[in-house]
This record gives structure tokens, sequence and C-alpha cells, in this order.
């Protein structure tokens, strides 16, 4: 199961591509997200960076995830390092006119539960596309109403 929604915002890519790289973000942008941070201080976002994230989904979980592809200012890709489940997500930004597709992307590799869970995870996807287009109609509005003229998104 692959689950994709995009947006389109009026804003540059890489004024949108900073803020989705910005962990402190997150918890902004992504209603179930409580916490959200880099493991190992101020270095930059590079493939096989670690972060840490608690989100309230189905109770609180908390997951450590990698970087595993990392295109400057236009995509930056996670895979979970810990729990049940390992999962594939992406955030890209494209230029598009004089703004932006934002795109955010989820991909379960493994699910809990053996077959049986894999056979109900296509029933969760309408619920993530419903919270990934809430999500990124709230990183629009971040961007386009609250921080209209900031050059500082991160």
């Amino acid at each position: 199961m692959r689950v994709e929604e995009s947006i389109f915002i009026d804003r540059s890519p890489e004024d949108v591509f900073a803020f989705f790289q910005a962990r402190a973000n997150d918890k902004r942008w992504m209603a179930s997200v409580i916490e959200s941070e880099w493991l190992d201080g101020a270095d930059r976002t590079r493939v096989g960076r670690r972060g840490r994230m608690i989100m309230n989904i189905m109770g609180r979980r908390e997951f450590a995830d990698e970087v595993t592809a990392y295109e400057p200012g236009r995509k930056v890709a996670h895979r979970s390092v810990s729990g049940k489940m390992v999962i594939h997500t992406s955030c890209v930004a494209e230029p598009v006119g004089r703004g932006c597709r934002a795109t955010v992307t989820y991909e379960p590799e493994r699910l809990p539960g053996g077959i049986l869970g894999r056979i109900l995870a296509p029933l969760t996807a309408p619920g993530v596309h419903r919270n990934f287009k809430a999500d990124l109609a709230r990183l629009r509005n971040i961007l386009e109403v609250e921080q209209p003229e900031s050059p500082d998104i991160g």
C-alpha cells in the first residue's frame, strides 16, 4: 500500500523544502506529531542522519528514523528504524509555475499482525489520505498566510 498526496503552495520550492527539513516544524503542520527532533545535533541533513518522532497514532508511539534519500532543496526521505513497523516516507518540493507542489508519501514495508495486518492495511489507506490532505492544507496555510514574507522558514 502506497499513499501519496500533493498540494500547490504559493511559495518557492526552496522555502517549502526548508520548512520540511526542519524537524521542529513537524508538530506545526502534522496533526499527529507531538515531538520531532534530529538525534545528532546541528549537523546538516544527509543520508544516514537519524531523527526521533513521537506521534499520537492509535495511542502514543515513538519512532526513530533515518534519512534514506536527500536532494537539497527538493527531497528528503526517511525509513523507520525502530518498532514493529518499517515505514518509508518522503517530502518533496517541486517547482510549478511561480510556486511549488509539495508531495508527501507513506509506504509501509512491514506491518504488525502478520497476514491479518497485510489484509487490513488497505482499509487504513483512506484515513492516511485524509490525514495527509489535512496536514498539507495546514502546511500551505502556515507558509502562505502565517509567514508570507519570511525568508527564514526553518
